[in-house]
């Protein structure tokens, strides 16, 4: 979490873009989530973010990042799977929060168990 927390404190506040995958990250918790959507900068047009075989992530973390997503933002590709703490008010924290302006929205939570 420390990691991702000084990566997102140094995303360019001009990025418009930003793809990260995380496979396997076994210690990756709510609060890196957390840290990521505060540093996520307000022009960002699409995000694409990859979290498979993250068990630590939990509904916490996904409304964490819900509450970080940019107004402007116009593409949106998540994927959870594996991802077995995640639930239904975790999922409706998100569509709770959506952006007005998206335009493409792309989830997927396979294998994400309480669904």
């Amino acid at each position: 979490d420390p990691g991702l927390a000084a990566l997102a404190q140094r995303l360019p506040a001009s990025l418009q873009q930003l793809q990260l995958g995380f496979q396997d990250c076994s210690q990756l918790r709510d609060s890196g989530l957390a840290a990521l959507a505060h540093g996520l900068p307000t022009v960002l047009q699409q995000l694409q973010l990859s979290f498979q075989d993250c068990p630590q992530l939990s509904d916490p973390g996904l409304a964490a990042l819900s509450h970080g997503l940019p107004p402007g933002l116009h593409e949106l590709q998540l994927s959870f799977q594996h991802c077995p703490q995640l639930s239904d008010p975790g999922l409706a924290a998100l569509a709770d929060k959506l952006p007005g302006r998206l335009q493409h929205l792309h989830l997927n939570f396979d294998s994400s168990g309480r669904l």
